[in-house]
């Protein structure tokens, strides 16, 4: 078999070959791209509508779990009232009392607002009489009508409390310097105001009898259903 070499042609020689320029180009139908692009689209919108869901379904059960122990708690708190409740008429005549006893102490309250407490008024007077060195022998006292309208006429008073009565005092002292002492310690106490000696007699032992008079502050008024009486004596 005989061979016969031929001319290399030009057209495939390897310089003309790497000189070839490289072409691509897509032969897909469009109807094929869309299509492709569409189900791709589907596919994510499935896995988003897919996750929404899971979501939804975690928070209702999270709702779900938080309306149980609501409802729970709601059950629970109803029952304690209602055992309070039963509990309650079982005691209803305790209670009653007990209402009544506080509505009557209101009331109380409201009458014995302006009371007077002797004892608490004799207590200062008499404390302060001994810190002066005097022994009291009597206290006489009278209130104010609540009706009567104020003495415009009457001297300045050494309080700025408003005078709802006043107090006759008697005695007895070693001389007229503690009378006239008791008579200062009397104007700085605050439950009476005004004390002025009415007569200072001495006596065959040596000492001295006394009276005067002194007038009652409203700041005297105090007891059970007021304001808490405090005895100033020797203040």
């Amino acid at each position: 078999m005989a061979t016969t070499l031929m001319p290399v042609d030009p057209a495939s020689s390897p310089q003309r070959v790497t000189r070839l320029i490289a072409i691509s180009a897509s032969l897909l139908p469009e109807e094929i791209i869309t299509a492709r692009r569409a189900r791709r689209t589907r596919s994510w919108v499935i896995v988003v509508v897919l996750l929404v869901m899971c979501l939804l379904g975690a928070w209702f059960f999270r709702a779900n779990q938080d309306t149980r122990a609501a409802d729970a708690e709601l059950t629970a708190a109803t029952t304690e009232v209602t055992d309070l409740q039963r509990s309650q008429r079982e005691y209803k005549d305790v209670v009653t009392v007990q209402n009544d006893t506080e509505t009557l102490s209101k009331q109380l309250k409201a009458v014995m607002k302006n009371d007077l407490d002797w004892a608490a008024l004799y207590s200062t007077l008499s404390g302060t009489a001994g810190a002066s060195g005097l022994q009291l022998d009597g206290v006489n006292g009278t209130l104010k009508d609540a009706s009567n309208k104020e003495d415009t006429n009457t001297l300045p008073s050494t309080s700025t409390a408003k005078t709802i009565g006043q107090v006759v005092v008697t005695g007895t002292g070693p001389d007229k310097e503690a009378v006239a002492a008791y008579v200062d310690t009397l104007a700085r106490q605050t439950v009476v105001a005004n004390p002025y000696v009415t007569a200072v007699n001495a006596t065959d032992d040596g000492k001295v009898t006394f009276s005067l008079n002194v007038d009652i502050t409203s700041a005297a008024l105090c007891g059970r259903f007021g304001a808490k009486c405090t005895s100033r004596g020797g203040n």
